[in-house]
Formats: C-alpha cells, sequence, structure tokens
C-alpha cells in the first residue's frame, strides 16, 4: 500500500502490516481457494443435485428476471456461483497479494499470476472429475468475478483511508 507523502511508515505497517494481519488475510485467501477446490472435487450427479437445491429457492427471481426452464435456471445459478465465488477471492487477493506487493513484499506480477492460475486449476480438477466438465468460458467468467472482488476491495479499502484521514490508501 502506498501511503499519503508525510505518513510515518509505522502507521502505514501497523494498518496493513503486521505480520500476523497479513498472514490471517493469506489463510482467508488459502481457506477459500480450498473451499471452491472443493466443490470442483463434488462430482456432477451430486453437483446438479446442490444446483437443483439452489434454483428451487431462486426461482421466483429467476422468473421474475424473464428466466425460466430448468435448464436455463441451473445455467444461471451454476454460472452467478462462478462469478460469486472469484468475486470473494478477487476482495480476499487484495489484502493478502496486491496491497503486500505494493508495499515491495513480493514481486507485483505474483497477484495477477495467482488470481489467473486459481481459476485455469479449478477447471483443470473439474476435467478429471466424473459428471464434470471443463471451460474456458469459465475460466474467463471466473476472471470477471476477480476484477469485480479486486475493484471492490480497492474502493473500501480507498475508502477507509480517506476516513482515517490518511488520503488515498493505494494508487491504482
Amino acid at each position: 500500500m502506498r501511503w499519503e507523502a508525510g505518513e510515518p511508515t509505522g502507521a502505514a505497517n501497523g494498518r496493513l502490516g503486521s505480520s500476523a494481519h497479513h498472514r490471517r488475510w493469506v489463510l482467508a485467501f488459502c481457506l477459500w481457494v480450498a473451499f471452491v477446490w472443493g466443490h470442483s472435487l463434488v462430482q456432477g450427479p451430486q453437483s446438479s443435485l446442490e444446483s437443483s437445491r439452489v434454483v428451487a429457492l431462486v426461482a421466483p427471481l429467476l422468473n421474475a428476471l424473464g428466466i425460466s426452464g430448468e435448464a436455463a435456471m441451473s445455467f444461471a445459478v451454476r454460472k452467478t456461483a462462478h462469478f460469486l465465488e472469484y468475486t470473494v477471492l478477487g476482495a480476499l487477493s487484495v489484502p493478502a497479494l496486491l496491497l503486500p506487493a505494493r508495499e515491495g513484499r513480493y514481486p507485483r506480477w505474483l497477484d495477477p499470476l495467482v488470481v489467473v492460475l486459481v481459476p485455469v486449476a479449478d477447471e483443470t480438477i473439474q476435467r478429471f472429475v466424473p459428471g464434470r466438465e471443463s471451460s474456458p468460458r469459465d475460466v474467463l467468467i471466473d476472471l470477471c468475478g476477480v476484477a469485480c472482488g479486486t475493484l471492490i476491495a480497492l474502493l473500501v479499502s480507498r475508502h477507509a483511508a480517506k476516513r482515517r484521514g490518511g488520503g488515498a490508501a493505494v494508487r491504482p
């Protein structure tokens, strides 16, 4: 994180920078990756059953949006789940990887590399699970979710820094 000129280095390090604080963000990031990949290991029939349960819960909303038919609803639920899973991952990547990279703790290319490799690995996992499919379209949906989550986390970080009176938290 790049802090406004004049702010003591210790103050910047105290917010994001305590190693215990940073380790918690990295742990949360890793646990979320494990959660996502764990869902990729669910075999086709059980995954379809989970999707059907969600479809049953949100069917009125989907109908209101003009989405009808079991196949279309299942498709919408599955792709929305992809997007939302990776929105969370993108948000977690900001304090776990992106901001420390901007502070010089890691190479700047690490965050984009990790967040691209996670959905690629996710789809690769699904390729070997009975009843599951791997799709480049899903990788694109996942990366859109990552971008959305990253943007939200950066905006929240900037807003929080302004409320603390520290100016802009990060430079885009």
